[in-house]
Parts: structure tokens; sequence; C-alpha cells
């Protein structure tokens, strides 16, 4: 951008040095002057407003000596930027969508307002994978700077969820300013794809409501999760610092939901017989494939294929646990 400029600062300047030199030296008018300098500096051939004086013709002698280069050298590298900037546009836009098209298990955010920049910024701590869907270009400028996967399209339409991988993705969040648009996004979403899960905000509870009956697997009302929150830092304040600690960026420890496969190390095992406390992580509790919840698990309970663990300990642990399945 600062080259683009440069140059048009450049040919700024030799067309005002021609207008006000044609202008003094000849006595013209501002408008003539102009017209004399773009037919000089263009070279068109077309003939002269008015007779030349022996002053006129020295000055045109050189201004077209010193300044055609100029012009025409700034005219090239302007061309030349511009084609620049959209093969780079082109080609950045098309390794976005290889990179999408390659995502696997990975998560959707629609919507980069500053609930979606939030969002991604944990996401991108946890190390997930995750593209971003929203139809503001100019939102996007942290994307960009951070590299984040991202698609310039409206999340409101099925293409554009299409594109995303709404059928290999593991979540979806839509975080759109409106709750009709978020409503949108989430029937579109679950149409496409039975098993994704779906998370989204809402402003009202009558809203919420509707959310879930369209296909949200969670919705978050900020208020009243805000509130709920405040509450209890007020009831219990020595609670507060283990929040913290969870929730904060940088954080020392962290919680998250861990599936249980076939192929794990632990599949099989009584969580007794596990590492996990040697790892530094702790099985908070275990949802078993039926829906059952053991809360808080024995260490006699068998890890079962298809279970879920709740696992709370140190962000590396964590960390390593999820990337090692």
């Amino acid at each position: 951008m600062g080259q683009f400029l440069k140059i048009i600062l450049v040919l700024a300047a030799l067309i005002i040095t021609g207008t006000l030199g044609f202008h003094l030296v000849e006595g013209w008018s501002l408008f003539d002057s102009l017209y004399m300098t773009v037919i000089t500096l263009t070279t068109v051939g077309y003939s002269e407003v008015n007779g030349l004086s022996s002053a006129g013709r020295v000055f045109t002698m050189i201004f077209l000596t010193a300044g055609l280069g100029a012009f025409l050298y700034g005219l090239t590298q302007l061309g030349d930027a511009v084609v620049h900037a959209q093969f780079s546009d082109w080609l950045g836009k098309r390794r976005r969508d290889t990179t999408v098209k390659h995502l696997k298990d990975h998560f959707i955010v629609c919507g980069f307002g500053r609930l979606g920049r939030s969002l991604c910024e944990e996401l991108a701590a946890r190390k997930l994978d995750f593209v971003v869907v929203e139809k503001n270009v100019d939102a996007l400028e942290r994307c960009q700077q951070a590299q984040w996967a991202y698609l310039v399209a409206d999340a409101t339409e099925d293409r554009s969820l299409l594109e995303a991988g709404v059928e290999r993705a593991r979540g979806l969040a839509t975080v759109l300013s409106s709750d009709a648009e978020n409503l949108y996004v989430v029937l579109s979403a679950r149409l496409l794809s039975k098993k994704v899960q779906i998370l989204t905000r809402a402003s009202t509870e009558k809203d919420a409501e509707k959310l879930k009956r369209a296909g949200a697997d969670r919705v978050i009302s900020l208020y009243a999760a805000g509130a709920a929150k405040m509450a209890q830092l007020l009831s219990n304040p020595n609670v507060e610092d283990f929040i913290e600690i969870i929730t904060a960026k940088g954080r020392q420890l962290d919680l998250t939901e861990i599936v249980v496969t076939a192929q794990a190390a632990y599949a099989g095992k009584k969580l007794s017989e596990t590492d996990f406390r040697e790892r530094g992580i702790i099985i908070v509790a275990i949802r078993r494939k039926s829906g059952e919840l053991s809360l808080p698990p024995k260490g006699s309970d068998v890890l079962e294929p298809g279970d879920c663990l709740i696992a709370l300990g140190k962000a590396e642990a964590i960390e390593s646990l999820i990337r090692t399945g």
C-alpha cells in the first residue's frame, strides 16, 4: 500500500507541476494548462490549445524530457501494483479455500464481531482447527494478521456452510449480532448435518427456546450467563480465583471433555489403572454412551469406547492428552 501511494503522489506531482508551469509561463487558464499537461505526458499528439511562445516551448521540452520517463515508469508500476494485488488476493483466496477443504473435525465460527474474535482467540490458544465465516471483509483483518482460515461469505446461506465444511465439522458456533440470523444459521446447519454440535448466542429467553427447537445443542444467553457468574462470585468469593485460573488467557489449568475411542490406550481399563493422575489430570466425571453420568467416578469404573470423560488438569497435560487421542 505504501508503494502504491508513492506512485500516485509522483504522478500527481508531475501533473500539478505541468499545470502550474503552463499557467505561469503562458498565462493560460488552469483547465487549459491541465489539458496541455495531460496531452504532453501521454504523447497523444493533439494540437495545442493555444500557440506556444518561445518560453512555453522551452518549458515544454524540459517538462517532456524530465517528466515523460517518470510518468511512464509510474504508470507501469501502478499497473504492476494493481495486477500484483489482484494476483495476491486470488492466490490467498485459493490457499484459504484449499486449507478449508482439507479441514476435518474442525470448528466453524459464524460471525467475527467482538464475541467471535474472542472465541477464535480461545480456539487458537487451544490449538484447535477452525474456520471463520464472515461477510464483512473489513472485520476480518485480525484473521489475516493471525493467518486463521476464513471465508468471506454470508453464514446464513447453505452454500457458505458447505464451503466451510459443515458436513465434516465437529462443532459450529453462530455468534451473529441478530438472533434472527443465528436462528437461520442453526436451521441451515442442522439440515446440512445431523451430527455437528451447534452452539449459539441469544439475547432473550424467548429466542433461546426457539434456537433450541431449531436444532441448537447449546444456547448461551449472555446476560443470564453473566448475571449467574456475578451472583456466584458475590455469594462465593473464594471460588473466583479457581474460575479465573481455568478461564483466563495463559491459564494454568484447563477443563475439557474427551471421547474415549476404541484405539485409546485407556479404553477397556479401569479408571484406577490409567495414568491420568500421574500426568496431572483428574477425571471429574464420566458420561456413558447411554447418557448415564458417573459423578464423581469410581476407580473401578471401566472406560468404554464412546464414553465422554470430563477432565481437569494442567493445561499442557490436557493439550497432550487431546493431541495423543
